[in-house]
């Protein structure tokens, strides 16, 4: 699939500013899973912009404004054409061979041990029975059990499975906003589409996956209005995804979308990967001066192209 790629991020601010230093993670990758064919980004005020890869592989595009200014509004569009047609097509390793598999790409690529060893609120450690079994104080005992490892059956499936549970087990809630830990998910048994993630990649690490959170663009067909539900006849605005993917033997890295059931396609567009959320926020900045910054608003535009 080829798409064209419009976004809008405007920074506001209560009074004028200075000094004002910001970088935003907002270009898809471009590697072997999918293509960039050009991009723009420009800023009001102007800026110069350079860019660099932070310690993920993703694009950081940082800028500077000294002058006052109460705004700041970056525009990027961008085309990319995604290669991922059947996430399915490729030579399966053997379940009793996958654990082997994974050691040895630990072992030749170490960096790989941050999506497996890292531990925060968002993606703790889930020991037995953690989060997922009632106590005492639970008087109806009907806190969500967790996925557990089955021997024998392969990765990609125990993955799906799991991502299917997290569907059956909580509702996903698009307004919500991401829990500041993943013991929110519980108390709430709803979240957004990043507390979902969270769950399933601290379920994969648990079982031994590296494992790692990802943001990105999808299709516009993702955000059709429902057609078996009569109150909801209006493309709901298109707006930043986040799913998960899993180190997946003889595949490589593969994505799995709990909010949606799914495993990830070539409808799937990756901006930035992460341990968790905290490592691929979209728009980071430091100013200094009176003013206070106001909620950033973003506008997201996806078309498809052939």
């Amino acid at each position: 699939m080829r798409y064209r790629i419009e976004r809008l991020e405007r920074a506001g601010f209560s009074a004028p500013v200075r000094e004002h230093h910001f970088e935003c993670r907002i270009v898809p990758w471009d590697d072997g899973g999918q293509r960039l064919h050009g991009v723009e980004i420009a800023t009001e005020p102007a800026a110069e912009l350079a860019s660099h890869r932070d310690g993920f592989g993703n694009q950081v595009h940082r800028g500077a404004l000294l002058g006052a200014h109460d705004r700041l509004v970056v525009r990027l569009q961008a085309e990319v054409e995604t290669l991922l047609a059947n996430p399915f097509d490729f030579e399966a390793v053997a379940p009793a061979r996958e654990a082997g598999w994974i050691a040895d790409s630990l072992r030749q690529a170490p960096r790989l041990w941050d999506f497996l060893l890292h531990r925060s609120p968002l993606t703790p450690a889930l020991e037995a029975g953690a989060l997922g079994e009632p106590d005492d104080d639970d008087a109806n005992g009907d806190v969500p059990s967790l996925p557990l490892w089955q021997p024998g059956v392969a990765i990609l499936r125990q993955m799906q499975d799991a991502c299917h549970q997290i569907g059956e087990d909580f509702t996903l809630d698009r307004d919500e906003a991401p829990a500041a830990a993943l013991t929110e998910l519980f108390l709430r048994r709803s979240g957004g589409a990043a507390d979902l993630a969270h769950l399933l990649i601290a379920i994969a690490r648990s079982w031994g996956v590296p494992a790692r959170f990802v943001t990105g663009y999808l299709d516009a067909g993702y955000f059709e209005p429902d057609a078996d539900d009569p109150g909801d006849s209006e493309p709901h605005p298109q707006a930043l995804h986040c799913w998960m993917e899993a180190l997946v033997p003889g595949a490589g890295w593969r994505g799995f979308d709990p909010s949606n059931d799914l495993v990830a396609d070539d409808t799937f567009i990756r901006l930035a990967v992460g341990r968790d959320l905290r490592d691929v926020i979209g728009f980071r900045q430091s100013f200094k001066g009176e003013g206070r910054a106001a909620e950033l608003d973003s506008e997201i535009d996806v078309r498809r192209l052939d």
